[in-house]
């Protein structure tokens, strides 16, 4: 039996306190055993015309098998929480 993920995606986060509530929010995710946090496979690329590095962190949800990235905004790209399709990781 293959289980939902509840998660919802974020296409962008309004403010860095939303980015930080929800970051504490995904923490508490794995430290409840409902995901953990698994190797980034292939980094996320932003088309915004610039080289910026970005930071980013990808999940396993433990009961969907469902493997989601989470990108950390950096102006004027601002983050996303995305699951990633064909779970590349």
């Amino acid at each position: 039996m293959r289980f939902r993920c509840p998660w919802e995606e974020v296409d962008a986060f309004v403010s860095l306190a939303e980015f930080r509530s929800f970051e504490r929010w995904m923490l508490g995710q794995v430290s409840g055993g409902l995901a953990r946090q698994v190797p980034v496979a292939h980094p996320y690329r932003h088309d915004d015309g610039g080289e910026a590095v970005l930071v980013e962190v990808w999940y396993l949800h433990l009961q969907s098998r469902e493997t989601w990235r989470l990108v950390w905004p950096e102006p004027p790209f601002d983050g996303i929480f995305k699951r990633i399709h064909g779970n590349q990781g």
